[in-house]
């Protein structure tokens, strides 16, 4: 494999962004069909076999919004197909495999590019996730490439990608706090950066937190303010087209403030209409609110990473589209009492994963070569970047009930393992069960209700042994983030294979693929 012939892909909420390693070794971000840098992340559907993703179907919102798809990487992790998740839409696919046409059409778009410029398309890629997605999310994400026909060499962090992207340009040790406001998503991460290493100390967000959530807000201020201008009742929930309309309209509106003091917003829906003025101010009013959420993590992040030993940080990222606002780092300036870097928010984090790529890709060469599998030795110098991350959620295994038993929790630098002690409960017991529960706690103890099960076995029990013979549970976590579960009775031991609620077996994978081959996506 081509070092270079990698693709780094931000999988965004409302934007997504694809970067390579051009010939000069620097990572740039390819433009897609239009032009652009960005791609909206929306998929409308002319029928069942035909999409369209990008700008053009952003348009459909307005128009046919039932055949219109936004915002599903909020819906990853979530076990139910979109016609579920939406009653109006009328076709039967899932997060999964909606992201996969998303990543279908912004990798094509980029190899249409290569093809002008006489080089090879490219098929293989890392893609970009929140730091809080947890086990499922991320092999969602995963499938989601798969499912594209894409070779998914890794999915990394978006924090962990802007730290690359920001880390190249520095030969410091440094340590540095992310702020990644995203259109539907927020993360914060505290990641030390030295030569040849990046290293995740904590974690914290909230996938459901994002810019999308800033244009909501603005736009029940806008549906007010027509109200009150022409004497109507109207909902943001009576009519999706109506919302639609004015998230759009919050959308511009927002992005005109982030340069200037004041916006005009002209709307017309039924044959009334309002010329709505929405100053910075009352903008920043609105969305006040939001804005401490997103410091309220950062608080809490920061506390879990002087726990761990690091009380300061060298340089504030701020990373994400949404963090344009001028809000954002004004507030985050006079909370943190720093100067705030607003680093290529856009494009970092796609220009970070490709970068990511390159070394993944040296690595692969490196092995290749020194297990005789080639004869070319690339160079050992470029293989210089090594992530170690952290746990972003907590695992665990019940205990009755009621009570799950947290074995690793979150935060914990990876590789790792949590081990869980107990005992038969009768004499001559035939079997244990084992499962695997995900949780955002960080209490040794929660209940059931609060975590999500991961898997469901039983360790099978081959002698009669006596009430109270103990028992072990083996938790593992390997660095890619990769669990294996382990029971332990006596000297009898088994693995599990674990089968993630929610995420497809190969038979299931075949038939999304099948999919998203025969559908025409532009």
């Amino acid at each position: 494999m081509d070092s270079k012939n990698v693709f780094g892909i931000d999988l965004g909420t409302t934007y997504s962004c694809v970067a390579q390693i051009d010939r000069q070794e620097q990572a740039v971000v390819m433009r897609n069909f239009e032009g652009a840098a960005t791609t909206p992340s929306v998929v409308y559907f002319e029928d069942e076999k035909t999409a369209i993703v990008g700008e053009e179907a952003k348009n459909q919102l307005e128009v046919e919004p039932e055949k219109t798809v936004c915002f599903v990487k909020r819906e990853i992790g979530v076990d139910a197909s979109y016609d579920k998740l939406n009653n109006r839409f009328p076709y039967h696919y899932d997060p999964t495999e909606i992201s996969a046409f998303i990543l279908k059409k912004v990798v094509k778009d980029a190899n249409c590019v290569r093809e002008s410029e006489g080089l090879e398309p490219i098929n293989d890629v890392v893609i970009t996730c929140p730091a809080y997605f947890g086990t499922k999310e991320r092999m969602q994400t995963k499938q989601a490439g798969i499912a594209a026909g894409l070779n998914v060499l890794a999915i990394i962090n978006e924090p962990v990608a802007a730290a690359i992207s920001y880390g190249v340009k520095t030969d410091k040790t440094q340590t540095v706090l992310v702020y990644d406001l995203g259109g539907g998503t927020f993360d914060v991460s505290v990641i030390k950066i030295t030569r040849g290493k990046i290293q995740v100390v904590v974690t914290g967000g909230d996938h459901h937190l994002g810019g999308a959530d800033w244009d909501l807000a603005v736009s029940q201020f806008l549906l007010d303010e027509f109200n009150n201008v022409n004497g109507t009742e109207y909902s943001l929930d009576s009519d999706v087209h109506l919302k639609n309309t004015l998230l759009l309209q919050a959308e511009k509106a927002k992005k005109s403030l982030s340069a200037k003091e004041r916006a005009m917003v002209n709307f017309q829906y039924e044959g009334k209409s309002a010329r709505i003025a929405l100053t910075r101010e009352k903008f920043d009013e609105l969305t006040e609110g939001l804005l401490e959420q997103t410091l309220s993590y950062v608080e809490s992040t920061i506390e879990d990473s002087k726990k761990k030993g690091v009380e300061t940080f060298d340089q504030v990222l701020l990373v994400g589209g949404s963090s344009r606002m001028p809000q954002v780092k004004a507030a985050v300036d006079k909370r943190l009492n720093c100067d705030a870097r607003l680093t290529d928010p856009d494009e970092c984090v796609a220009k970070g994963a490709a970068i990511f790529a390159m070394n993944k890709s040296y690595e692969d060469a490196i092995e290749a070569f020194e297990n005789g599998e080639t004869d070319d030795c690339p160079d050992m110098v470029k293989c210089s970047t090594t992530i170690v991350n952290v746990t972003s959620k907590t695992y665990g295994t019940s205990v009755n009930e009621d009570e799950v038993d947290n074995l690793i929790m979150a935060n914990t630098t990876l590789p790792t393992e949590g081990r869980g002690h107990y005992v038969t409960a009768v004499d001559n017991q035939p079997a244990v069960p084992i499962d695997v529960w995900e949780s955002n706690e960080t209490e040794k103890r929660i209940k059931r209700a609060l975590a999500e099960c991961l898997d469901d076995g039983m360790l099978t029990i081959n002698r009669n042994w006596p009430k109270g013979t103990p028992i072990e549970m083996i938790v593992r976590i390997d660095d890619e983030g990769l669990m294996s579960v382990w029971g332990k009775i006596g000297d009898d031991v088994k693995e599990y294979n674990l089968k993630i609620t929610g995420v497809k077996d190969d038979k299931e994978m075949e038939t999304s693929k099948k999919i998203l081959a025969e559908a025409e996506v532009n």
